[in-house]
């Protein structure tokens, strides 16, 4: 595992405030997608440095969150409704994959850390928490997959989910929730019984509730 020096240590956290805060910005619809904005604005409104927040948007538009066009014009990307079918798809396929080496590895250890993730989806207080909450679960259990390579894909997806999740209001009511509650449930039940064909079939489940939720039928 790679080390930290601590002279970069106060850095790294004021990029990572950045590169979190921008995020946090479009999930609390603070920042649209198309919206244009810049070094200096951004840096503003999260009251960090230019610095780190140039470092951050580099690394977004790296990750195809933002685009720059010019010296000062920053964008996020909006996606179309066509291509959040096709990330639907391919974290659907990327889930399934991780299943069957997830049932695998799991320790106990990681069935507490996953039901406490089950918990705090539930408590969620809004749609910028569960969105968080939602992605630190599932990744989690990408994560157990002990595939790196699958991981680093999966985290590039997630950044786009960001965007797609800027739709979640739209279709966001309490019965919603109480189903996708229960389809964490059956995700963490499967996790729990290891086994691999039905920790598939409900991460397929609840990706389709999810994204009929969010773009219909």
């Amino acid at each position: 595992m790679a080390k930290i020096s601590k002279t970069s240590v106060k850095e790294l956290s004021a990029v990572d405030q950045a590169y979190y805060g921008i995020i946090d910005l479009v999930l609390s619809r603070g920042l649209r997608p198309g919206e244009r904005t810049s070094v200096y604005l951004l840096a503003d409104r999260l009251k960090i440095g230019r610095t780190p927040v140039r470092e951050a948007i580099n690394r977004l538009q790296s990750e195809g969150f933002l685009s720059v066009a010019g010296r000062s014009g920053t964008v996020v990307n909006p996606i179309e409704h066509d291509q959040a079918r096709q990330l639907f798809a391919l974290r659907s396929t990327l889930e399934t994959f991780a299943a069957q080496y997830a049932v695998e590895n799991v320790t106990d250890a990681d069935l507490m850390d996953l039901s406490r993730g089950v918990e705090r989806l539930g408590d969620a207080g809004s749609s910028s928490d569960f969105v968080r909450a939602n992605t630190d679960f599932h990744s989690a259990i990408v994560a157990l997959a002990g595939n790196p390579t699958l991981s680093r894909f999966y985290a590039q997806l997630q950044i786009q989910f960001h965007v797609v999740s800027y739709l979640a209001e739209r279709g966001a009511n309490p019965a919603a929730a109480e189903i996708r509650q229960r389809e964490h449930q059956d995700i963490l039940n499967a996790l729990r019984s290891r086994d691999a064909v039905a920790l598939a079939k409900a991460l397929q489940a609840h990706i389709r509730t999810t994204e009929i939720a969010l773009l219909g039928s």
